[in-house]
């Protein structure tokens, strides 16, 4: 009966924020909104039903999380928070399991809609099917949808990374946003906002933006004492001295652990640039992965198309770039670099990536805008000849 009554609540405050959404930004319409918010529900009931028939890590942050009676004996990074953020819907409301993912299933669907808010909001494109353009359909494929889904670090995480894009598409205005998103990323996976931040100072040092200098050296700034803060955070989950991540003996270990499940190919046993590739566009057909397997091959080969898009369109204007987009492009290599090293099989590899594809479909929208241009240039030429 409370999973009627939560569902029923979720659509009343989906309607409401749907209708804000689309008074304040830039976004395609309500419908549209609506769609995306239903492709996640349907993904949404298809992780349900996975999660219940094997022994998913969600029916375990549920069950712990309602064993506990003292909330902040759950205050903690990574695993703990997520049974933090649960306990107040497991033990407090005393709501059922399935409740509990569906609230936790629109976190996820937040964190789709606020990246693609953000993706709206910086590149222009023109219409290619049914007046959406690719900021639109993209969003719709399914991995994204499908990792996001469910109580866990997946639909949490993803939150978090799309308030803080968000929020550093219009800083200045959206600082809370920023600020509360980063808080999000470093409560689930410290090491994931120390790319981050990583990310934005490389992009404030070699960026060309219009951006007034004392406003760029505050924002190095604050980047600069977060860094300071949580790098001991980070030290202790790598388990290093020093921040070479490659090279630490706690990530390998943990590699070689994830890389013991029967999901196909063991990436540990790669080079760097061949882990990436497969990190990124693995399973393809041949890996032989089942049914799931060949749905995602199929994602895969999309991402193949857009990473060869990119290449053509998007890396030749690099000087081009503003200072956010560049960001995105630091977040989602060193991001990938360091999940690939804890990520020792396929199964892994498609969750993980899950969460840092949006800003590799950001960079895409970037390469197609440029490729727009390119192509209305060369038939104004073309008409100009004629």
């Amino acid at each position: 009966m409370d999973a009627i009554v939560t569902l029923i609540f979720i659509l009343l405050l989906n309607t409401y924020v749907i209708k804000v959404a689309c008074v304040k930004y830039k976004v395609h319409s309500e419908s549209y909104l609506w769609v995306l918010f239903g492709v996640h529900a349907l993904l949404s009931v298809v992780y349900l039903l996975m999660a219940l028939s094997t022994a998913s890590d969600s029916i375990a942050y549920y069950n712990d999380s309602g064993r506990e009676s003292n909330w902040f004996s759950l205050w903690g990074t990574s695993t703990t928070f997520i049974e933090f953020l649960a306990w107040p819907f497991s033990y407090l409301l005393n709501l059922s399991y399935i409740s509990a993912m569906m609230i936790f299933s629109w976190f996820g669907y937040l964190g789709v809609m606020f990246f693609y808010i953000a993706a709206k909001e910086n590149a222009i494109l023109p219409a290619v099917w049914q007046k959406y353009s690719g900021v639109e359909l993209i969003f719709l494929l399914p991995n994204l949808h499908y990792w996001s889904s469910s109580l866990g670090k997946g639909s949490v995480i993803l939150l978090g990374l799309a308030l803080l894009t968000f929020g550093l598409s219009r800083f200045n205005r959206r600082y809370l946003v920023l600020a509360f998103g980063a808080f999000l990323v470093f409560m689930v996976r410290p090491h994931i906002l120390f790319t981050v931040i990583i990310s934005v100072m490389l992009s404030l040092l070699i960026s060309g933006s219009t951006l007034k200098s004392y406003v760029k050296w505050l924002v190095f700034a604050v980047a600069a004492v977060v860094f300071f803060f949580i790098s001991d955070d980070v030290a202790k989950f790598t388990e290093v001295e020093n921040f070479n991540v490659l090279d630490s003996e706690v990530l390998a270990n943990r590699a070689a652990e994830l890389g013991k499940s029967t999901s196909g190919v063991n990436l540990q046993n790669y080079g760097l640039l061949m882990k990436m590739f497969t990190f990124w566009f693995r399973p393809l057909f041949i890996d032989g992965q089942g049914f799931m397997g060949i749905v995602v091959s199929f994602e895969n080969l999309v991402y193949l198309f857009m990473f060869v898009t990119l290449l053509r369109f998007g890396f030749t204007q690099w000087k081009h770039w503003n200072g956010w987009f560049k960001i995105c492009f630091f977040i989602f290599l060193f991001a990938s670099v360091a999940l690939a090293q804890v990520t020792g099989n396929l199964g892994i590899a498609i969750r993980q990536k899950a969460q840092i594809m949006p800003f590799f479909f950001i960079l895409y929208f970037k390469a197609l805008s440029y490729k727009h241009s390119t192509t209305l240039f060369q038939r104004k030429k073309s008409m100009n000849w004629s």
